[in-house]
């Protein structure tokens, strides 16, 4: 029977293998916790205001909504858009900065321009840039232009703490 292995050594050959590392290739750097939802990071701006957070199972919504008023009806089809903003977004999204960025995706270019780099259908395209405003990279400015953006608490966030509007991306849609 092979003799137990002493937990205190075991710790002092694990503490003297990462003093090692450290002298090889530097401590690691001190990174920054990131919120896990656009919710939690607080986004400035009007249409960051309201947020809409759904109760219960999307299967149950729906069928509660069509019962009401009709698979075809306006609040149907607003439900559905609501259930889908849920999935990219998390249980809280600001349903009007959501919508006013599919308003700018369908009214702009800026989805066909990334079709074609990224081999990508504009559907995917569409995704990909609510996931990018999900994650806090993408804001929709108070005048409804779209914006790439550095949240704080990351590495290149402000150095007062607050959002940092990078780039224009898209012009607020006429009318």
């Amino acid at each position: 029977m092979a003799a137990k292995k002493d937990p205190a050594v075991r710790r002092a050959r694990e503490a003297a293998r990462r003093a090692a590392a450290v002298e090889r290739i530097g401590p690691q750097p001190v990174r920054t916790p990131r919120p896990r939802t656009l919710y939690s990071m607080r986004p400035p701006g009007l249409y960051y205001e309201d947020w809409h957070a759904p109760k219960g199972e999307d299967n149950r919504l729906i069928n509660e909504i069509v019962d009401k008023f009709g698979p075809d009806s306006d609040e149907a089809k607003t439900m559905r858009i609501m259930l889908e903003y849920r999935t990219m977004y998390g249980p809280r999204f600001p349903f009007a900065a959501a919508g006013h960025l599919d308003v700018i995706l369908n009214t702009s270019e800026l989805t066909a321009q990334l079709t074609e780099p990224l081999n990508c259908s504009p559907e995917e395209a569409r995704q990909s840039l609510h996931s990018l405003h999900a994650q806090g990279l993408l804001l929709v400015a108070d005048d409804g232009s779209l914006w790439t953006t550095v949240p704080p608490g990351t590495p290149l966030s402000a150095a007062d703490g607050q959002w940092a509007f990078v780039e224009k991306k898209a012009d607020a849609p006429a009318g």
